[in-house]
């Protein structure tokens, strides 16, 4: 069974423009003005947060990236199995009522 991706597995495919994003993601993106550079950006200088090895139809992880405004950026990613084997599923900026000031913790809900 596939492993989720590691950052180095990230970074390489990212530096190679071996990725691509998947609907979502690109809806995502347009909705918050958020560029291609930016996504690679985080991606290159981000660190996993969360993995999900059973996530279907493929194992993933949760990526903490900044944005150039300085607002931090969540990207869960996949390695799938067909070429480009990296996906950015979908993007977010978290909200700070999920999450801790680190925005690497999830509030424990109460």
């Amino acid at each position: 069974m596939s492993q989720p991706p590691s950052m180095r597995f990230i970074r390489n495919h990212i530096r190679a423009k071996r990725y691509r994003l998947t609907k979502h993601a690109t809806i995502v993106r347009l909705e918050r003005g958020i560029t291609i550079a930016e996504i690679e950006r985080s991606l290159l200088n981000g660190e996993i947060i969360e993995r999900y090895p059973d996530a279907q139809p493929y194992p993933s992880c949760l990526v903490l990236g900044w944005l150039a405004s300085g607002d931090p950026l969540h990207l869960v990613c996949s390695r799938g199995s067909v070429e480009p084997a990296l996906r950015v599923v979908t993007l977010y900026e978290p909200e700070d009522a999920l999450w801790e000031s680190d925005y690497k913790t999830r509030k424990v809900r109460k």
